[in-house]
């Protein structure tokens, strides 16, 4: 499952697609009822992508989830934060009884306060390509049994789950040159076009292509 998995995210060009196809697989293998992609920009790190089932049931079928993108900064506060600043994995069995006196990072409930979610377990994964150069952030949440009880993310997990995460990392890493490219070429375009078209209108018709 773990290689057919893998040749099927690096066949995906497209960012979001690809985003969207590491965080549903990744959630397969691990049986995780939520997850969140964060891509590193800058100093911080990009809330990008995210998926909840139990959320998502209470839509009109059909109905995405909405959510606004924000940025953390890569410190030791937040758990994306700390993982992103250290390269470290972080299993927590339940992210409200963390004990600060023993790690330095703590969990921002007001997310959940909002959508009316209980996040529990929680599994946060460096993403790293081929340089060895941290990219982003993927972060797990809520295992769940056949039962749909939550548990912890079980450790003998966490090698097979790693060996995805460095897949996912490099097809993101060439997707987003790849996006670059594109925007590249368009600027190049904009600059030789036709000079009764406005460049909004020039970007806007390329964006759609």
């Amino acid at each position: 499952q773990l290689v057919e998995l893998g040749t099927e995210i690096v066949q995906i060009q497209d960012v979001d697609e690809l985003l969207e196809k590491i965080l549903s697989a990744a959630r397969k293998l691990t049986g995780a009822d939520a997850g969140t992609i964060y891509i590193k920009n800058g100093e911080g790190l990009r809330f990008s992508h995210t998926q909840n089932d139990t959320l998502q049931k209470r839509l009109v079928l059909g109905e995405k989830l909405i959510y606004k993108s924000f940025t953390v900064p890569i410190n030791h506060y937040s758990i994306a934060g700390y993982v992103a600043s250290t390269g470290e994995t972080v299993n927590i069995p339940d992210v409200y009884q963390l004990n600060t006196d023993v790690v330095p990072y703590v969990f921002d409930r007001s997310y959940d306060d909002k959508a009316r979610y209980r996040t529990q377990s929680m599994l946060t994964l460096p993403l790293k390509n081929n340089r060895h150069q941290i990219i982003g952030v993927m972060q797990l949440i809520n295992a769940r049994n056949d039962e749909g009880k939550v548990l912890p993310f079980l450790e003998y997990d966490i090698p097979l789950i790693k060996i995805f995460a460095n897949h996912a990392a490099v097809a993101l890493d060439r997707a987003q040159m790849t996006r670059t490219e594109i925007l590249r070429l368009i600027r190049m375009l904009t600059e030789v076009c036709d000079p009764e078209e406005t460049e909004a209108h020039i970007r806007r018709v390329a964006a759609y292509s």
